[in-house]
């Protein structure tokens, strides 16, 4: 039993990480037998492991013709971009009762996103923006919300590292402008100026304006 798991967890991993690194483009039709193939493992632990992309609504079966990596129009990205906002919103409103403890964290998470910025690493900066988030989120001490995040963190990271692909000549990194404008915030314990910020991203989304 734990053998089957381990093997259903592996399948999901690695597609999972194949398709939000942008190996694996939207549009992309999977085969549960090539991919069973290439891990070694029998088709059953990846048809589960497929079933999970879906519940988070990562690719899409389509009866008799395979699994497809699901591709996300901008609007659903802003709603899903606006909805991480919200969820940091609502983070500022306990850290501003609480206080925020995870002050050095972020710094470091910050640091890392700009070194990624830096060198043009698009994949590395999306990474390090989201952990960047799930620092200021896991002040709130909330593991629901946490799981959350999770599940939209992977939908913004195919969408991201999608739109990066598709549109190079396009301006990116601008959720480093962004993140550097929260941490002085912070630092300052300046809780309407954080607000502030966060509005005036969630209004540059509804514009229909670049947000990663």
């Amino acid at each position: 039993m734990k053998e089957s798991g381990r093997l259903i967890d592996t399948a999901y991993a690695y597609l999972r990480n194949q398709i939000i690194q942008g190996e694996i483009l939207p549009g992309t039709m999977l085969s549960e037998n090539e991919i069973a193939l290439q891990l070694g493992v029998s088709r059953t632990p990846v048809r589960i492991a497929i079933s999970r992309l879906e519940s988070e609504g990562i690719v899409q079966s389509l009866q008799k013709r395979g699994v497809l990596v699901k591709e996300v129009s901008y609007h659903e990205a802003a709603e899903v971009a606006e909805t991480t906002l919200a969820m940091t919103l609502y983070a500022v409103s306990v850290m501003e009762r609480e206080g925020f403890k995870e002050l050095e964290q972020l710094r470091e998470h910050f640091r890392q996103q700009q070194e990624a910025t830096d060198a043009g690493d698009y994949v590395a900066y999306i990474h390090k923006a989201l952990d960047f988030d799930r620092c200021l989120l896991s002040s709130v001490r909330n593991r629901s919300l946490l799981q959350m995040l999770e599940t939209l963190q992977s939908k913004i990271v195919l969408i991201a590292v999608m739109n990066y692909r598709m549109t190079p000549l396009e301006p990116h990194f601008s959720a480093t402008l962004l993140n550097g404008s929260i941490l002085e915030a912070l630092e300052a314990q300046d809780y309407a100026k954080l607000r502030e910020v966060l509005h005036t991203a969630s209004r540059r989304m509804r514009q229909n304006r670049s947000f990663y």
